[in-house]
């Protein structure tokens, strides 16, 4: 049985025109699409399976600086060479730098409370 959802019940809109790149450990990936909750590797070919913890220590533009964060995560979907992450937490860097991108997107919403905030 298949489950199907008439709507997109997701928190946070998804940002996919600025090219991010995360790095988990010490391995970065190009994403292919984030929001303040989280994010969305295809082309994965790791190890993590769904509820996996996970330590995101880096946020950036493609083939730009690289900024260090320390934000606890959870692969909270898996497919054939996919994942999906969300954010446990978000420190302040990267709510700030979060924040910057979404708005130069034009995602102007950010549904992210600072209370949030690690």
């Amino acid at each position: 049985m298949e489950l199907r959802f008439s709507e997109d019940r997701r928190k946070h809109p998804r940002a996919e025109r600025m090219c991010l790149s995360v790095r988990l450990q010490n391995e970065s990936f190009e994403v292919t699409n984030w929001s303040m909750g989280g994010f969305l590797l295809e082309n994965y070919h790791g190890h993590l399976s769904t509820g996996a913890l996970v330590r995101v220590v880096g946020l950036g533009c493609r083939d730009g600086k690289i900024l260090d964060v320390d934000l606890p995560a959870r692969v909270v979907r898996t497919d054939e060479n996919t994942i999906a992450v969300s954010y446990l937490g978000l420190d302040t860097n990267a709510y700030h730098f979060l924040t910057d991108a979404l708005n130069k997107c034009g995602q102007m919403r950010n549904l992210v409370q600072d209370s949030a905030l690690l």
